[in-house]
């Protein structure tokens, strides 16, 4: 299963419930990218730091998103060195 860099706060914008990996533009910047290979109801690791989930791919109007699995999320380890450039409060 491919591993996706995401941003979960995107799940609170319009689609709401749908995380947003690459917009139109940002495709047509970089065609060659990866995610131009991602396909309609594909399953994929959704990944940032902390935390982790399964989800499936959906291709709407030129849009990447990805319709995460609420019964898979995982809170997973942060790396030290994410740790180190996080302000003390937040450590």
């Amino acid at each position: 299963m491919k591993r996706i860099g995401v941003d979960f706060n995107t799940l609170t914008s319009e689609p709401i419930g749908l995380i947003k990996i690459a917009s139109p533009e940002e495709m047509a910047e970089d065609a060659d990218s990866e995610l131009a290979l991602l396909e309609q109801g594909e399953r994929v690791v959704l990944w940032e730091p902390g935390l982790e989930a399964e989800g499936t791919i959906l291709l709407e109007d030129g849009w990447i998103l990805a319709r995460p699995d609420p019964t898979t999320y995982v809170d997973t380890p942060l790396d030290e060195r994410y740790l180190q450039e996080l302000p003390p409060a937040l450590r």
